[in-house]
C-alpha cells in the first residue's frame, strides 16, 4: 500500500511540474478545482447508492486524486504537505478513540457520542451556537435538512405534515408573485421554496438529497430509454412525438 501511494504522490508531483509537468494541472488552484471535488464526491455517492464496487474503486481513486492536488498546491506554498495531512488525520483518529486504542471497548453509543463532545470540546472545536455554523458547510439540501433537525430539537419547528405543506405552497405563492412582477426577489423566492420542500421531506423521514439524487436518476433513465426507442434524431422530434415517448417509457415501468 505504501509504494503505491507513494507512487501516486510522486506522478501528482510530476503533474506539477513547472517545467515538465502538464498545462491544464499548471494551470489549476485551489479555487478552480473546488467545482471537481464537488462533482467527484457527488459521483461517488451514486456508486455508493448503486452498490456498484467497481465504479466506487474509481470513484474513490478520483476523489483522491483531488485530496492530493490540493495537498500538492499547499506543499508548493510552503504550507503544508500530503503527509502532514495524513499525520493530523491519524493523531486525530486515535486521540477521539480512546476507547479503541486505550482499551476500553465497552462503552454504549451514548457514552461514545458524549466522550466525542468531550474530546472535540477539548480541542476547541466545539461551537456553542444553538444553530451550528458548520451545517452550512453541507450540499444545500444537506444543510436544510441538518436546520431543520436541529430546529426541531429546539422546539422550533411545524408540527404536522400539513403545516408544512401549507408552508411550501405559500412560499411557491410568493415565487409566483415575484415572478410575475418580475421582482428582484424572485431567487429569494425560489430559495424559500426549495428550503420549505426539504422540510416536507424531513417531516416524512426521508433526506431531501437522497430523495433528489434519486428523482435525477430516475429522470435520467427515462430520458435514456425515451432516445433509444425514438427512431428520429431526439431534435428532429416535435412536442407530441417527445410527450408520447415520455407515456411510453413510463407505461413500460409500470409493466
Amino acid at each position: 500500500m505504501g509504494h503505491y501511494f507513494d507512487e501516486l504522490v510522486q506522478t501528482i508531483k510530476a503533474l506539477r511540474d513547472p517545467t515538465s509537468g502538464c498545462p491544464w494541472d499548471l494551470a489549476q488552484d485551489h479555487h478552480s478545482l473546488t467545482p471537481y471535488l464537488i462533482e467527484e464526491s457527488y459521483e461517488l455517492l451514486n456508486s455508493l447508492l448503486k452498490s456498484d464496487f467497481e465504479e466506487t474503486k474509481e470513484e474513490l481513486g478520483d476523489v483522491l486524486l483531488q485530496i492530493l492536488l490540493h495537498s500538492q498546491l499547499a506543499n508548493e506554498k510552503k504550507k503544508f504537505s500530503i503527509e502532514e495531512v495524513c499525520k493530523n488525520l491519524n493523531e486525530k483518529m486515535i486521540r477521539r478513540h480512546p476507547h479503541v486504542f486505550e482499551g476500553n471497548n465497552n462503552l454504549s453509543m451514548d457514552e461514545l457520542h458524549e466522550n466525542w463532545e468531550k474530546i472535540k470540546k477539548a480541542e476547541g472545536k466545539t461551537d456553542h451556537s444553538l444553530l451550528k455554523k458548520k451545517y452550512l458547510n453541507n450540499p444545500s439540501l444537506v444543510a436544510a435538512y441538518k436546520i431543520g433537525k436541529k430546529t426541531n430539537e429546539l422546539k422550533f419547528d411545524w408540527t404536522s405534515i400539513e403545516e408544512v405543506i401549507t408552508q411550501l405552497e405559500s412560499e411557491i405563492k410568493e415565487l409566483k408573485e415575484a415572478i410575475a412582477s418580475k421582482s428582484d426577489e424572485i431567487e429569494e423566492e425560489m430559495g424559500d421554496v426549495l428550503f420549505s420542500a426539504a422540510q416536507v421531506a424531513r417531516h416524512l423521514g426521508y433526506n431531501p438529497e437522497i430523495n433528489l439524487n434519486k428523482a435525477n436518476y430516475k429522470f435520467y433513465r427515462r430520458f435514456s430509454r425515451m432516445d433509444e426507442l425514438s427512431d428520429k434524431e431526439f431534435l428532429d422530434l416535435n412536442m407530441s412525438e417527445k410527450e408520447l415517448l415520455w407515456k411510453r417509457v413510463k407505461n413500460e415501468e409500470r409493466k
